[in-house]
């Protein structure tokens, strides 16, 4: 191995940056956990297409005699009395389907009409779920780690999908995806907290990319997947979804516990096997180094100075800082930022799954709508790291909601004052585009969450902000029924969102160029330019 001559880490970032800020134990780590992408957007997204509304009508039943002139609608029956030519209207009670009934929940449910609550109940549900988790069981990757936690989440989201798969009736299904949505979160809100707490200040936008990159992979995996099963009734294609969770298999055996966790609450012989693992990998030499209020393996941090090749700069002992939840709102400073990252998050999640789960917010055709919204996503990750890299994130935010919401607000008056196929497609265009841009904001939200939270309070902060995006994401499912009453108020909504929410991000402190807290006010340290070495 490679002898490195280095200066004694003093931080957290130093220990990285000795370990190799882009060597192939941290990569390692990120794949496995970019992997864990596919679980996320099977479970989440998985209902899309399970769900699917079919071309209902109402049943043909000789109910009326041989005097009557019937007319069967989708929810209801005109009769016409030919003797005493009179017309009267009957609600529907059996529906048939352009489709077989097993096609979807909707068909197989009769979710239609004055059931059409419930077909859109279960995303609901599970985005409900999402916030129960995210306000809560992700809160144990704080305190008892995040590999074991990622990986219970990982089993308990899997067990969810598969019971899902032989759901009885609609109350059962929809139960089971509030389960489902609880456990999910938990393994979105680990998995991003361990990537960024895996590298140094200077890679995080790089892994950023990687990491969007791989999700949108995973949603045009989805969306090819899905086409592929078109013919499939839907509990097959919900047994096919869940399959991909073998991947926790790759987690348990080869995933590493975060380094920086470990440093953080002094789990001396932990932090000291990971920090062995990552520099015999990297091929780097590193022995006997003091880790950042540890000390080294053969020494406690305070006798270091005799034992330790780097003991001419011995690390100061520090304290374990203990943060609870209301951490998160005692401080105005906190507060400001927590609130300002709360009605993001909501406004970039209301948008993103509305565009998603509205079958005709691109194009026509299901699946062709499904994955244009799934190319839109590609561009957030480089754009992340080229904009945010050069002029920050609070510019990144700020810029890339200003251009979401003039492009729908753009897309929605051409559709609401213009006729014709050049107007049709300036719309698609000018929707496409801010799709690109929610999906930027929606996804950078993941990455600088977690930079502006203490580490001891980090899941705490990722959580409530994740918790916030499971309000936007509940009342998305619905925004259907609002176009369908009035087609120009989703446009509207979320255009006028985005350009407040440009606004308040103005508020935000800048996380570029500078390493991850450790307390709240090395955050409060933080200006609004970028910080540069």
């Amino acid at each position: 191995m490679e002898d490195t001559k280095v200066e004694p880490p003093r931080t957290i970032d130093n220990v990285l940056q000795l370990l190799g800020s882009l060597g192939r134990y941290q990569m390692f780590q990120a794949v496995l956990l970019a992997i864990g992408n596919l679980s996320i957007c099977f479970h989440l997204l998985n209902f899309v297409f399970i769900a699917q509304d079919a071309k209902e009508q109402c049943e043909v039943t000789p109910l009326y005699g041989n005097s009557t002139d019937s007319n069967y609608g989708t929810c209801d029956v005109s009769v016409l009395n030919s003797t005493t030519n009179v017309t009267t209207t009957h609600t529907c009670n059996a529906w048939t389907h352009g489709v077989e009934n097993d096609y979807s929940i909707v068909s197989e449910w009769d979710l239609v009409c004055g059931n059409v609550f419930f077909a859109r109940l279960p995303q609901s549900l599970f985005i409900v779920g999402q916030g129960i988790g995210a306000a809560t069981v992700s809160l144990m990757s704080d305190k008892f780690g995040r590999k074991p936690f990622l990986v219970m989440s990982h089993v308990l989201t899997a067990g969810a999908g598969l019971a899902l798969a032989f759901a009885p009736n609609i109350a059962a299904f929809s139960a089971l995806r509030l389960v489902n949505g609880i456990f999910q979160q938990g393994i979105v809100v680990t998995t991003y907290t361990m990537l960024m707490e895996a590298f140094p200040r200077s890679r995080r936008l790089e892994v950023a990319m990687f990491n969007a990159l791989s999700w949108s992979m995973s949603t045009v995996l989805l969306t090819g997947t899905a086409y592929l099963l078109r013919d499939a009734d839907w509990r097959t294609m919900q047994l096919c979804f869940v399959s991909v969770s073998i991947t926790v298999l790759l987690h348990i055996f080869f995933l590493g516990e975060s380094l920086r966790w470990l440093i953080t609450n002094k789990r001396a012989k932990g932090a000291f096997a990971i920090f062995k693992r990552a520099a015999k990998m990297n091929k780097v030499e590193v022995s006997n180094v003091p880790l950042p209020g540890i000390g080294t393996e053969t020494a406690p941090v305070e006798l270091s100075s005799t034992k330790s090749k780097y003991a001419e700069t011995p690390e100061k002992h520090t304290e374990v800082v203990k943060y609870s939840c209301l951490d998160l709102v005692r401080t105005k400073f906190m507060l400001k930022i927590c609130a300002v990252v709360w009605f993001s998050w909501l406004i970039d999640s209301l948008t993103y799954f509305s565009l998603y789960l509205t079958s005709s917010s691109l194009a026509d055709d299901h699946y062709l709508n499904f994955f244009l919204n799934s190319l839109a996503e590609i561009p957030s990750g480089p754009l992340n790291l080229f904009v945010g890299k050069r002029w920050g994130r609070r510019v990144f935010f700020m810029f890339f909601h200003v251009l979401a919401g003039v492009c729908l607000l753009s897309a929605t008056a051409i559709r609401a004052f213009l006729v014709g196929q050049a107007a049709s497609t300036a719309a698609t265009v000018l929707a496409f585009i801010g799709k690109i841009g929610n999906s930027a904001c929606f996804n950078a939200m993941f990455v600088y969450a977690p930079e502006i939270f203490p580490t001891n309070l980090r899941s705490a902060g990722m959580g409530s902000g994740s918790t916030a995006a499971r309000v936007g994401g509940m009342i998305a499912p619905f925004i259907s029924i609002l176009a369908a009453i009035a087609p120009w108020a989703p446009g509207i909504i979320f255009g006028v969102a985005c350009l407040v929410t440009a606004a308040l991000n103005y508020m935000l402190p800048e996380a570029e160029g500078r390493e991850l807290p450790q307390t709240i006010e090395d955050v409060k340290a933080w200006g609004k330019a970028p910080a540069r070495d």
